[in-house]
Protein backbone atom coordinates (compact mmCIF):
# COMPACT_ATOMS: atom_id res chain seq x y z
CA UNK A 1 0.00 0.00 0.00
CA UNK A 2 1.20 3.63 -1.20
CA UNK A 3 1.38 6.15 1.36
CA UNK A 4 -1.26 8.14 -0.51
CA UNK A 5 -3.68 5.81 -2.06
CA UNK A 6 -6.20 6.75 0.99
CA UNK A 7 -8.76 9.67 0.86
CA UNK A 8 -9.62 11.91 3.73
CA UNK A 9 -12.53 14.88 3.44
CA UNK A 10 -10.96 18.29 4.67
CA UNK A 11 -12.48 21.39 4.93
CA UNK A 12 -10.28 24.67 3.11
CA UNK A 13 -10.77 28.31 2.66
CA UNK A 14 -11.22 28.22 -0.63
CA UNK A 15 -11.11 32.13 -0.68
CA UNK A 16 -12.04 35.63 1.31
CA UNK A 17 -15.40 34.42 2.92
CA UNK A 18 -15.62 31.16 0.88
CA UNK A 19 -14.98 27.66 2.31
CA UNK A 20 -15.13 23.97 0.71
CA UNK A 21 -15.23 20.22 1.50
CA UNK A 22 -12.22 18.91 -0.21
CA UNK A 23 -11.09 15.15 -1.00
CA UNK A 24 -7.85 14.58 -0.36
CA UNK A 25 -4.82 11.73 0.17
CA UNK A 26 -4.39 10.60 3.33
CA UNK A 27 -0.95 9.29 3.12
CA UNK A 28 -0.10 5.79 5.51
CA UNK A 29 1.07 6.58 9.14
CA UNK A 30 5.31 6.86 8.74
CA UNK A 31 7.15 5.59 11.61
CA UNK A 32 6.19 7.79 15.00
CA UNK A 33 2.76 8.55 13.19
CA UNK A 34 -0.75 7.31 14.02
CA UNK A 35 -4.45 7.92 12.16
CA UNK A 36 -6.99 9.77 14.04
CA UNK A 37 -10.42 9.23 12.99
CA UNK A 38 -12.52 12.14 13.95
CA UNK A 39 -15.70 12.30 15.69
CA UNK A 40 -15.44 16.14 17.27
CA UNK A 41 -13.96 19.73 16.41
CA UNK A 42 -14.18 22.90 17.95
CA UNK A 43 -14.21 26.06 15.79
CA UNK A 44 -12.31 29.45 17.29
CA UNK A 45 -15.11 32.19 15.99
CA UNK A 46 -12.80 34.96 16.31
CA UNK A 47 -9.55 33.32 14.94
CA UNK A 48 -11.45 31.40 12.15
CA UNK A 49 -13.47 34.39 11.17
CA UNK A 50 -10.32 36.43 10.70
CA UNK A 51 -8.61 33.49 8.89
CA UNK A 52 -11.09 32.83 6.39
CA UNK A 53 -11.47 36.40 5.32
CA UNK A 54 -8.12 36.32 4.42
CA UNK A 55 -7.31 38.93 7.37
CA UNK A 56 -4.09 37.16 8.22
CA UNK A 57 -1.01 39.76 8.34
CA UNK A 58 1.91 38.29 6.21
CA UNK A 59 4.06 39.14 9.36
CA UNK A 60 2.01 37.26 11.75
CA UNK A 61 1.89 34.01 9.48
CA UNK A 62 4.80 31.69 11.19
CA UNK A 63 3.42 32.62 14.85
CA UNK A 64 0.19 32.14 13.67
CA UNK A 65 0.30 28.56 12.20
CA UNK A 66 -0.68 25.59 13.69
CA UNK A 67 0.01 22.14 13.53
CA UNK A 68 -1.44 20.17 10.43
CA UNK A 69 -2.09 23.21 8.62
CA UNK A 70 -1.98 22.92 5.03
CA UNK A 71 -1.84 25.93 2.39
CA UNK A 72 -0.91 29.31 3.90
CA UNK A 73 -3.09 32.09 5.28
CA UNK A 74 -2.58 33.83 1.42
CA UNK A 75 -5.64 31.17 1.03
CA UNK A 76 -6.52 29.00 0.28
CA UNK A 77 -5.87 27.02 3.60
CA UNK A 78 -7.14 24.08 6.33
CA UNK A 79 -6.76 25.44 8.99
CA UNK A 80 -8.14 24.71 12.71
CA UNK A 81 -6.82 23.85 15.99
CA UNK A 82 -9.29 21.40 17.81
CA UNK A 83 -9.87 17.48 16.55
CA UNK A 84 -11.39 15.06 19.08
CA UNK A 85 -11.21 11.44 17.79
CA UNK A 86 -9.57 7.68 18.09
CA UNK A 87 -6.25 6.07 17.03
CA UNK A 88 -7.55 4.21 13.97
CA UNK A 89 -8.11 0.74 14.83
CA UNK A 90 -8.00 1.29 18.92
CA UNK A 91 -10.02 2.89 21.42
CA UNK A 92 -7.87 5.14 22.15
CA UNK A 93 -9.57 8.80 22.69
CA UNK A 94 -7.47 11.77 22.09
CA UNK A 95 -7.13 15.35 21.39
CA UNK A 96 -4.53 16.91 18.59
CA UNK A 97 -4.33 20.75 17.07
CA UNK A 98 -5.18 19.91 13.63
CA UNK A 99 -7.57 21.81 11.23
CA UNK A 100 -11.29 20.47 10.47
CA UNK A 101 -10.83 16.91 8.83
CA UNK A 102 -12.96 13.33 9.14
CA UNK A 103 -9.14 11.58 9.64
CA UNK A 104 -5.81 12.65 9.74
CA UNK A 105 -2.15 11.23 10.09
CA UNK A 106 0.12 12.87 12.82
CA UNK A 107 2.47 12.52 15.06
CA UNK A 108 2.00 10.32 17.80
CA UNK A 109 4.38 13.39 20.24
CA UNK A 110 1.13 15.45 19.40
CA UNK A 111 -1.32 13.48 20.66
CA UNK A 112 -3.58 14.26 24.03
CA UNK A 113 -4.70 11.46 25.90
CA UNK A 114 -8.16 11.87 27.40
CA UNK A 115 -8.99 10.56 30.66
CA UNK A 116 -12.55 8.68 30.41
CA UNK A 117 -14.36 10.89 32.77
CA UNK A 118 -14.06 13.93 30.19
CA UNK A 119 -16.49 13.32 27.43
CA UNK A 120 -15.04 13.59 23.62
CA UNK A 121 -17.19 16.16 22.67
CA UNK A 122 -16.12 18.20 25.98
CA UNK A 123 -12.48 17.75 25.24
CA UNK A 124 -12.87 20.47 22.12
CA UNK A 125 -12.68 23.03 24.89
CA UNK A 126 -8.96 22.24 25.57
CA UNK A 127 -7.13 25.19 23.52
CA UNK A 128 -9.48 27.42 24.36
CA UNK A 129 -9.90 26.46 28.26
CA UNK A 130 -5.77 26.84 28.03
CA UNK A 131 -5.98 29.90 27.07
CA UNK A 132 -8.39 31.39 29.52
CA UNK A 133 -6.27 29.49 32.26
CA UNK A 134 -3.00 30.51 30.78
CA UNK A 135 -4.97 34.27 31.19
CA UNK A 136 -5.66 34.54 34.23
CA UNK A 137 -1.84 33.42 35.75
CA UNK A 138 -0.83 36.05 33.41
CA UNK A 139 -2.93 38.57 35.55
CA UNK A 140 -1.08 37.62 38.27
CA UNK A 141 -3.92 38.40 40.89
CA UNK A 142 -3.79 39.02 44.60
CA UNK A 143 -6.05 37.31 46.96
CA UNK A 144 -10.11 38.98 46.77
CA UNK A 145 -9.09 41.49 43.83
CA UNK A 146 -12.15 42.51 41.32
CA UNK A 147 -12.08 41.62 37.80
CA UNK A 148 -14.20 42.06 35.16
CA UNK A 149 -14.01 40.00 31.88
CA UNK A 150 -15.07 42.17 28.80
CA UNK A 151 -16.60 39.59 26.13
CA UNK A 152 -19.19 36.81 26.17
CA UNK A 153 -17.65 34.68 23.95
CA UNK A 154 -16.08 31.49 24.26
CA UNK A 155 -12.69 32.88 25.72
CA UNK A 156 -14.35 35.03 28.07
CA UNK A 157 -16.93 32.76 29.39
CA UNK A 158 -14.07 30.22 29.77
CA UNK A 159 -12.07 32.73 32.02
CA UNK A 160 -14.86 33.63 34.06
CA UNK A 161 -15.25 29.63 34.95
CA UNK A 162 -11.56 29.64 35.29
CA UNK A 163 -11.81 32.67 37.87
CA UNK A 164 -14.94 31.05 40.08
CA UNK A 165 -12.94 28.08 40.23
CA UNK A 166 -9.07 29.37 41.16
CA UNK A 167 -9.71 33.06 42.14
CA UNK A 168 -11.50 34.23 45.03
CA UNK A 169 -12.62 37.98 43.99
CA UNK A 170 -15.62 38.79 42.37
CA UNK A 171 -15.91 38.71 38.75
CA UNK A 172 -18.19 40.64 36.33
CA UNK A 173 -18.79 39.40 32.65
CA UNK A 174 -19.58 42.60 30.17
CA UNK A 175 -21.74 41.80 27.02
CA UNK A 176 -22.87 44.42 24.46
CA UNK A 177 -25.45 41.57 22.72
CA UNK A 178 -28.54 40.79 24.46
CA UNK A 179 -28.70 37.34 23.34
CA UNK A 180 -25.17 36.54 24.84
CA UNK A 181 -26.25 38.45 28.28
CA UNK A 182 -29.05 36.11 28.73
CA UNK A 183 -27.04 32.97 27.89
CA UNK A 184 -24.07 34.08 30.20
CA UNK A 185 -26.39 34.48 32.98
CA UNK A 186 -27.52 31.25 32.79
CA UNK A 187 -24.23 29.47 33.27
CA UNK A 188 -23.65 28.62 37.01
CA UNK A 189 -20.25 30.00 37.29
CA UNK A 190 -21.31 33.54 36.02
CA UNK A 191 -21.49 35.66 38.88
CA UNK A 192 -22.82 39.23 37.28
CA UNK A 193 -23.27 40.39 33.86
CA UNK A 194 -23.81 43.71 32.60
CA UNK A 195 -24.02 45.69 29.13
CA UNK A 196 -20.84 47.88 28.60
CA UNK A 197 -23.30 51.03 29.93
CA UNK A 198 -23.58 49.50 33.42
CA UNK A 199 -19.99 49.39 33.65
CA UNK A 200 -18.42 50.86 37.29
CA UNK A 201 -15.23 52.94 35.62
CA UNK A 202 -12.35 52.19 38.24
CA UNK A 203 -13.32 49.64 40.07
CA UNK A 204 -11.63 46.37 38.87
CA UNK A 205 -7.88 45.29 39.34
CA UNK A 206 -7.34 43.45 36.28
CA UNK A 207 -9.67 43.70 33.42
CA UNK A 208 -9.35 40.77 30.56
CA UNK A 209 -10.54 41.63 27.35
CA UNK A 210 -11.67 39.45 24.88
CA UNK A 211 -13.92 41.55 21.81
CA UNK A 212 -10.87 41.84 18.99
CA UNK A 213 -12.62 45.68 19.30
CA UNK A 214 -10.91 49.11 19.79
CA UNK A 215 -13.85 49.88 21.99
CA UNK A 216 -13.85 46.60 24.18
CA UNK A 217 -10.36 47.35 24.71
CA UNK A 218 -10.83 51.14 25.70
CA UNK A 219 -13.57 49.86 28.33
CA UNK A 220 -11.46 47.07 29.76
CA UNK A 221 -8.96 50.11 30.26
CA UNK A 222 -11.43 51.95 32.09
CA UNK A 223 -12.66 48.93 34.04
CA UNK A 224 -9.73 49.65 36.00
CA UNK A 225 -8.34 51.79 38.63
CA UNK A 226 -5.33 52.46 40.27
CA UNK A 227 -2.45 49.86 38.76
CA UNK A 228 -4.84 48.09 37.13
CA UNK A 229 -3.77 46.34 34.40
CA UNK A 230 -5.45 45.11 31.12
CA UNK A 231 -4.94 41.53 30.22
CA UNK A 232 -5.22 41.67 26.43
CA UNK A 233 -6.31 38.14 24.65
CA UNK A 234 -7.36 39.16 21.48
CA UNK A 235 -6.39 38.59 18.09
CA UNK A 236 -6.78 41.89 15.73
CA UNK A 237 -5.33 40.08 12.57
CA UNK A 238 -4.74 43.16 10.47
CA UNK A 239 -7.50 45.32 11.95
CA UNK A 240 -6.13 48.40 13.30
CA UNK A 241 -6.83 49.53 16.71
CA UNK A 242 -7.52 52.92 18.01
CA UNK A 243 -7.19 53.69 21.92
CA UNK A 244 -7.62 56.98 23.67
CA UNK A 245 -4.82 57.02 26.76
CA UNK A 246 -5.44 60.45 27.57
CA UNK A 247 -7.38 60.15 30.74
CA UNK A 248 -6.55 57.82 33.48
CA UNK A 249 -3.98 55.29 32.07
CA UNK A 250 -0.70 57.18 33.12
CA UNK A 251 -2.19 58.99 36.25
CA UNK A 252 -3.35 55.53 37.41
CA UNK A 253 -0.28 54.15 36.70
CA UNK A 254 -2.44 51.30 34.33
CA UNK A 255 -0.68 48.15 32.07
CA UNK A 256 -1.63 46.72 29.12
CA UNK A 257 -0.40 42.93 28.98
CA UNK A 258 -0.73 40.81 26.42
CA UNK A 259 -1.20 37.07 26.81
CA UNK A 260 -1.00 34.51 24.32
CA UNK A 261 -1.09 30.25 24.81
CA UNK A 262 1.86 29.53 23.21
CA UNK A 263 4.25 30.37 25.88
CA UNK A 264 3.27 29.47 29.39
CA UNK A 265 2.70 32.64 31.91
CA UNK A 266 6.09 33.56 33.96
CA UNK A 267 4.42 32.69 37.11
CA UNK A 268 4.24 28.49 35.34
CA UNK A 269 6.47 28.75 33.01
CA UNK A 270 9.04 26.84 35.07
CA UNK A 271 6.38 23.57 35.26
CA UNK A 272 6.37 23.60 31.65
CA UNK A 273 3.55 23.38 28.77
CA UNK A 274 3.05 19.60 30.04
CA UNK A 275 1.86 20.75 33.73
CA UNK A 276 -0.14 23.26 32.11
CA UNK A 277 -2.03 20.58 30.14
CA UNK A 278 -2.48 18.56 33.13
CA UNK A 279 -4.17 21.42 34.94
CA UNK A 280 -6.62 21.99 31.66
CA UNK A 281 -7.42 18.45 31.67
CA UNK A 282 -8.11 18.95 35.29
CA UNK A 283 -10.35 21.75 34.69
CA UNK A 284 -12.12 19.42 32.32
CA UNK A 285 -13.78 17.11 34.40
CA UNK A 286 -16.14 20.13 34.98
CA UNK A 287 -19.72 18.62 33.12
CA UNK A 288 -21.20 22.16 33.55
CA UNK A 289 -18.70 23.53 30.77
CA UNK A 290 -21.13 20.80 28.41
CA UNK A 291 -23.65 24.08 28.29
CA UNK A 292 -21.63 25.72 26.73
CA UNK A 293 -22.19 23.72 23.71
CA UNK A 294 -25.27 24.11 21.32
CA UNK A 295 -26.69 21.36 18.92
CA UNK A 296 -23.75 19.80 17.11
CA UNK A 297 -22.66 21.12 12.85
CA UNK A 298 -22.45 18.38 11.02
CA UNK A 299 -19.54 18.29 9.17
CA UNK A 300 -20.98 17.75 5.90
CA UNK A 301 -23.01 21.47 6.64
CA UNK A 302 -19.68 23.25 7.68
CA UNK A 303 -18.92 25.43 4.48
CA UNK A 304 -22.82 26.76 4.92
CA UNK A 305 -22.00 27.48 8.61
CA UNK A 306 -18.30 29.31 7.93
CA UNK A 307 -19.82 31.78 5.59
CA UNK A 308 -22.63 32.86 7.98
CA UNK A 309 -19.42 33.20 10.47
CA UNK A 310 -17.13 34.98 8.01
CA UNK A 311 -20.24 36.90 7.20
CA UNK A 312 -20.08 37.99 10.83
CA UNK A 313 -23.44 36.59 12.33
CA UNK A 314 -23.39 36.18 16.08
CA UNK A 315 -23.00 32.42 16.70
CA UNK A 316 -23.19 30.54 19.68
CA UNK A 317 -20.00 30.86 21.92
CA UNK A 318 -18.34 27.41 21.66
CA UNK A 319 -19.58 25.87 17.68
CA UNK A 320 -19.12 21.99 17.80
CA UNK A 321 -18.81 19.89 14.78
CA UNK A 322 -19.83 16.55 14.48
CA UNK A 323 -18.17 13.75 12.06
Amino acid sequence: MSRVDRIATAYWVEAPGRGALRRQPLPTPGPGEVEIVAHWSGISSGTERLVGRGRVPAAAGAAMACPGMQGTFALPVSYGYSLVGEVAGTSERVFTMHPHHDRAVVARERLVPLPLAVPPARATLLPNLETALNAVWDAELRAGEPTVVVGGGAIGLLLAFVLALRHDGPCTLIERTTARRAFAARLPWIERVLPPEELVHGAAAAAFHTTATSEGLQLALEATGFEGRVVELSWYGDEPVAMRLGGSFHHDRKRIVGSQVAAVAPSHRTAGRAARTAAVLDLLHEPQLDRLHGPPIPFVDLPAFFARLYGGEVVEACPLVAY
